[in-house]
């Protein structure tokens, strides 16, 4: 750690009260609810007004007198790997790591990028083995997976955000791995409700939803996440106001 990021991370620390460990514990439990529920709640409000209330949707008619089913084993490794891969999101978003400046940030980007191409290939290929959900379906292009994407990574996104705070190194890159995670979850949950594999509407209702997540995390993630600027140590061990010269946002 350089001597200009020492001195604003514990600046940082300092212009802070400090939390004790139990209750930073019950912050990210409460949050942790906050964000599982408020997913769980779009869902379900989805599939009311979207499907009369049903959650998993194992076929439906590609055309007139064309009914396509998906095997329950199907839906169990698509879904299953897709839960996996969110888990994994979540480990590397979510949670800082041993190093108290979090992730570095090539492991970061690799996430942001490895994380939606690894979803789309498990589900082209489990798709693939199984043939028929690969078929086009003239009359779903993807819009509703996209909707129903965004709306049940909203609240988990937010939540994810408040857990972390502030960051030392790469609020931006950060934030989108939160909306990456937050995309990683909702496609569990979109994967269980729609029975379409065919590539064109997996990458714009399924991978989408992902970009445009990373999108707003990093957003989010530049606005809340960046380390509040206070009084910073100077080189000889003086305080002053202001900035840290030289120092970026």
């Amino acid at each position: 750690m350089n001597a200009e990021l020492r001195a604003r991370v514990l600046s940082a620390a300092a212009a802070e009260e400090s939390p004790t460990r139990a209750q930073v514990t019950r912050r990210n439990m409460f949050l942790s609810m906050v964000a599982a529920a408020s997913g769980f709640a779009a869902f379900v409000v989805f599939a009311v007004f979207m499907s009369e209330g049903e959650m998993v949707r194992l076929g439906g008619d590609v055309a007139v007198q064309q009914h396509v089913e998906r095997s329950i084993l199907l839906v169990l490794m698509t879904a299953g790997g897709a839960l996996a891969v969110a888990a994994a999101a979540l480990w590397l978003a979510v949670l800082r790591g041993q190093s108290m400046l979090g992730r570095p940030g090539r492991w970061l980007l690799l996430g942001c990028v490895l994380i939606p191409i690894g979803l789309f290939a498990w589900k082209v290929g489990w798709s693939f083995v199984f043939g028929d959900p690969m078929m086009a379906w003239p009359g779903r292009s993807g819009l509703r997976c996209l909707s129903v994407s965004l709306l049940v990574a909203l609240g988990p996104l937010l939540s994810f955000v408040a857990m972390r705070r502030s960051v030392p190194l790469h609020p931006a890159l950060n934030g989108a791995a939160m909306g990456v995670a937050a995309g990683a979850c909702a496609w569990v949950a979109t994967d269980l409700w729609c029975p379409v594999a065919y590539v064109p509407h997996l990458l714009l209702g399924h991978v989408l939803p992902l970009v445009i997540l990373a999108c707003l995390g990093a957003l989010l993630g530049r606005a809340m996440l960046t380390l509040r600027r206070g009084l910073q140590p100077t080189i000889t061990g003086r305080r002053r106001s202001g900035p840290v010269a030289g120092s970026s946002q």
